[in-house]
């Protein structure tokens, strides 16, 4: 098989649509498919790490997209659907869309949009609405792939398109998250945690949606004996310079051991999660139109051994199963207080909701996602097979077919 994928996001940057793009091509060429990958090059020079990739990597001038860059991206992308032949072409983001759709003249083959929840309502001003109309964007040859049950609910409620086109399908977790585990001691020694502190970490952009002043009030009005147990490590680059300011702001005032580490590897994140006891991120509605289509954080801790405080907003609870892999609360101060005290205090519920959160990150691999989205077969070795999303409906169907 195969694919053509086309990222408007992508390593050096960082991102979730470019963890998507990454991990969905290395597992579909794991499964055996022939992925190119094209993405923009950042106005830098990538030749090496590409080179290191298992799949093909064709880089186009640019960066972050804008309006600007549409052209440019609609003339891409019917120069690589023509250049060779394509079981499959796969927009992993909106950005492609538009130059996707006016590609299909050039190729049989099925046309595949990956939705992630926020651009779906972004997408509904009038002019947006309007390209998308014309340029048939969602047409009876496009296939939709959503990240979670939230988000294929929130697609269908603002487009209509046919049921049989859209599937909810979770995203995976790479294997790199669950490597961890012996770094406990030496990164505890290394922050000045002593043994017997409660450790409970959160990594996500410090941006008012995901809730960081939520989970600091909760902390902060839970009984002195119980706080000053409770070391909080944040984890994140910074978002609105309001919103950090006034975190900031907060966290010196309250009585609490607050630390903001600011962005950090991946590795250096695995050795702090190896340390942690429990992770909490609290995201909140967002009046903007911004939605959490999955979190995909809440496996990767989940991976590590950590079971989570979450509030059961967007695509979250496909993410954390409530009172499997962790607790699943309003987006109030009372119930995230209350979550984070149980975790605290009970080392059984913690031990419990670890293994539930280990088992449910370890059933959504990349290679199930891949499996399901292309419609992939998924070797035994993997643990499970694909019971939903396109590869169940088109088992019997040549990969060749237009869709």
């Amino acid at each position: 098989m195969n694919i053509l994928l086309l990222t408007s996001e992508f390593a050096p940057a960082q991102g979730g649509i470019g963890t998507y793009a990454r991990e969905i091509a290395v597992a579909a060429t794991s499964l055996g498919a022939r992925v190119t990958l094209v993405a923009p090059d950042y106005a830098q020079d990538t030749a090496a790490d590409d080179r290191a990739m298992p799949f093909e990597v064709h880089r186009f001038s640019g960066g972050r997209h804008s309006a600007r860059g549409l052209p440019a991206k609609i003339l891409l992308t019917r120069s690589e659907v023509a250049a060779k032949q394509f079981d499959i072409v796969h927009a992993a983001d909106w950005p492609f869309f538009i130059p996707v759709a006016l590609s299909r003249g050039l190729t049989p083959a099925r046309l595949l949009m990956t939705v992630h929840g926020t651009e779906i309502n972004e997408t509904q001003t009038l002019l947006k609405r309007l390209a998308i109309r014309y340029s048939r964007v969602f047409g009876p040859r496009t296939e939709v792939a959503a990240n979670s049950q939230f988000t294929k609910e929130l697609f269908r409620e603002k487009f209509a398109i046919d049921e049989r086109r859209i599937h909810a399908i979770r995203l995976g977790v790479s294997d790199f998250w669950f490597e961890g585990g012996n770094e406990r001691a030496a990164t505890r020694a290394a922050y000045q945690l002593p043994p017997d502190r409660l450790v409970m970490v959160t990594v996500a952009r410090i941006t008012r949606r995901k809730g960081h002043h939520l989970t600091l009030a909760a902390l902060a009005s839970l009984p002195e004996d119980l706080r000053r147990r409770i070391t909080w490590l944040v984890i994140g680059p910074n978002g609105e310079s309001d919103y950090v300011e006034q975190l900031q702001r907060l966290v010196a005032a309250a009585d609490c051991d607050v630390r903001l580490l600011g962005s950090l590897s991946n590795e250096q994140i695995r050795n702090i999660y190896a340390a942690a006891d429990f992770f909490c991120l609290t995201g909140t509605p967002d009046s903007s139109g911004r939605v959490e289509g999955f979190g995909l954080v809440y496996l990767e801790a989940g991976a590590s051994g950590l079971p989570s405080v979450a509030t059961a907003i967007g695509g979250v609870p496909d993410a954390v199963l409530t009172d499997q892999s962790g607790l699943l609360v309003a987006p109030s101060v009372e119930a995230i207080a209350s979550a984070i005290a149980e975790l605290a205090e009970d080392g059984d519920t913690r031990s419990i909701l670890a293994t539930g959160a280990s088992a449910h990150a370890r059933a959504l691999s990349w290679e199930r996602c891949a499996a399901e989205t292309y419609g992939l077969p998924l070797p035994a070795r993997s643990g499970h097979a694909p019971t939903s999303g396109l590869s169940a409906d088109l088992a019997t169907q040549s990969p060749a077919l237009p869709a």
